[in-house]
């Protein structure tokens, strides 16, 4: 599906030269209780609903950590038996009746998730500094996303036009779990466009670009995509797992791989110096 278009550029009030962008479920946010990323599963179904699937176990009858929304529609109605192109056809409408669920009950937003520790104190102190955007990337659609950060009081420090690389922009129809980063790599790529496009910036005058996440497809969509991974050890992988290449991968950039670091969460000192040192 095309990328969304990005906001119309505007001249930049000052030359920022870093771009970090942050994976959201298991990085930034956790999920937790008996109502866990309740309120997104619903807009799964809902989503799923458009193309006639009404399953309780929802998206989790397929293995979905690290996918973004798009392959998750589609890999959910492959389960059940529909072909990838008939869920690409349908994919907008199942993601806008998604968004539209969730923006119907976004007062339940931040039930079943909460911030994860270090993560406010980190974003404030990145916020600050002049040499940096902060934005998003994520498999999470685009809105669906804003309103968990709106919801749980982190919107404030992303920088303004906000943006990022999102779910709903690119979904190649791939089934292969194994091959999901390579959709996350698109999104990195995109949120670069979109800070270009609406800065005036071009993408080549930015010094680093930083992606941090907690999967495998984040750290292997960041190498994919040439810019410097940061794992956090927030979510279900190990830092074995995060450092384990994709079998696409293997020889990706042989000899000039971008750096990737990993750490336990994003509350340990030094971390905001980790991503200022790449």
């Amino acid at each position: 599906t095309p990328a969304t278009p990005a906001t119309p550029a505007t001249p930049a009030t000052s030359i920022k030269r870093r771009i970090v962008t942050f994976d959201v479920d298991g990085t930034l946010v956790r999920s937790v209780g008996s109502d866990a990323n309740k309120l997104h599963k619903e807009a799964f179904a809902s989503g799923l609903a458009v193309l006639g699937i009404d399953d309780p176990r929802g998206i989790d009858v397929i293995e979905h950590h690290g996918s973004t929304d798009g392959l998750i529609l589609v890999r959910t109605a492959h389960y059940h038996g529909l072909p990838p192109e008939v869920a690409l056809e349908k994919l907008p409408e199942m993601q806008e009746a998604m968004v539209k669920y969730f923006h119907n009950h976004r007062e339940r937003a931040a039930v079943g998730i909460e911030v994860l520790p270090g993560v406010e104190s980190l974003l404030s102190a990145l916020s600050e500094l002049d040499d940096v955007y902060v934005g998003l990337c994520t498999g999470n659609l685009e809105e669906i996303a804003w309103m968990k950060m709106e919801a749980l009081g982190l919107v404030r420090f992303f920088d303004e036009p906000l943006f990022g690389g999102f779910g709903n922009m690119y979904c190649s129809g791939e089934l292969d779990v194994d091959k999901s980063y390579l959709d996350r790599a698109k999104l990195i790529e995109i949120a670069a466009q979109r800070v270009s496009a609406s800065t005036g910036q071009d993408v080549g005058s930015f010094r680093r670009q930083v992606h941090v996440g907690d999967a495998p497809h984040d750290m292997n969509a960041a190498i994919e995509a040439g810019v410097c991974a940061l794992g956090t050890l927030t979510g279900i992988f190990n830092e074995q797992d995060l450092r384990r290449r994709a079998p696409s991968q293997a020889n990706v950039r042989v000899g000039h791989p971008p750096p990737l670091r990993i750490v336990d969460n994003l509350s340990v000192d030094g971390v905001l110096d980790t991503i200022l040192s790449f």
